[in-house]
């Protein structure tokens, strides 16, 4: 199963390229600088006392033609799904049977 991973976050955007850095990601980590993303998908949990829209931490899986087949919204923003969760979700909403990955869960 051919699968492409996107991240999108509402931080500062050096501080984004260093996380990303630093953790060795090899994907695109977008910037949703004003949050309009995070709202556009009824993924606003919070607003922070700078008026920052903290986001429920979420996972949308679109097939190639864009079409949404699955989505997971976990509603404490400190909690995300692990990887084999992950996997197993992406499996499913697209008629996969496995999928692997070396991870450190």
């Amino acid at each position: 199963m051919g699968v492409e991973l996107w991240a999108i976050a509402n931080d500062d955007q050096d501080k984004l390229a260093a996380y990303a850095g630093s953790e060795g990601f090899d994907f695109p980590l977008l910037l949703d600088a004003d949050g309009a993303t995070i709202e556009s998908w009824g993924l606003t949990n919070a607003t922070d006392a700078r008026g920052r829209k903290i986001p429920h931490p979420a996972l949308v899986t679109l097939d190639s033609d864009g079409v949404v087949r699955d989505v997971y919204v976990e509603t404490n923003y400190r909690l995300r799904p692990s990887v084999a969760e992950v996997l197993e979700r992406l499996a499913a909403a697209l008629g996969g049977t496995g999928v692997e990955a070396e991870a450190d869960d």
